[in-house]
């Protein structure tokens, strides 16, 4: 659990740092992603409230390359798209600066 609880702090602090997409809610998940569970777990699988129940797709078996392509770090991308990309890079940008007041913090009892 501590581990976990670690991760969430960490990520919760790495997406509120990129503004201003952030704090969650500004800007909707992809809702073809937001609610499935790629099993990618070797062995024995544990269902629970975080994997299965009405609202999760469960995907038992998925292939490396669930958004269907071949798998690997490279992207192909036309020049048109170019700027399009790097307006988004620049409006997604991490602030190393920041370091707001999270739910983390909160559920810790240590935020002020």
């Amino acid at each position: 659990m501590t581990r976990e609880i670690a991760h969430h702090k960490s990520f919760e602090k790495a997406l509120h740092s990129i503004q201003p997409n952030f704090p969650q809610g500004k800007l909707p998940g992809n809702p073809e992603f937001t609610s499935v569970y790629f099993n990618m777990s070797k062995g024995d699988d544990a269902r629970g409230p975080w994997n299965e129940g009405g609202h999760w797709k469960f995907v038992e078996d998925p292939q490396p390359a669930v958004d269907g392509g071949e798998g690997t770090a490279t992207v192909t991308v036309c020049e048109e798209d170019v700027q399009t990309l790097q307006s988004m890079a620049s409006r997604t940008a991490s602030d190393p600066a920041a370091d707001p007041t999270t739910s983390a913090d909160l559920g810790s009892g240590k935020a002020v």
